[in-house]
């Protein structure tokens, strides 16, 4: 993010104390989600789509719950380091 966003509230991961981890729309690291007619929109630098897709497999279908799989794990991410304090 430019150094512009990093200041804005509206670009943080969503904490644990104010909804929990398991609840709201999965997105990754549980960055805010903005749809296209977003007033802020036009201040986001970069957007992550993550794409479902099996029909470049044979006989191991499951690539498509790839992106799901990410979301739900990258929610274990914290915006501070416990060890160093770095935000």
């Amino acid at each position: 993010m430019s150094q512009s966003n990093t200041k804005n509230k509206l670009f943080a991961p969503i904490t644990g104390t104010v909804m929990p981890r398991f609840a709201g729309i999965a997105t990754f690291m549980r960055l805010p989600f903005l749809e296209f007619d977003h007033p802020s929109i036009d201040e986001v630098d970069i957007g992550l789509f993550g794409i479902p897709w099996d029909g470049g497999t044979t006989n191991r279908a499951g690539a498509r719950h790839g992106p799901r799989q990410i979301r739900d794990l990258s929610t274990l991410a914290r915006n501070v380091n416990r060890a160093s304090g770095i935000t």
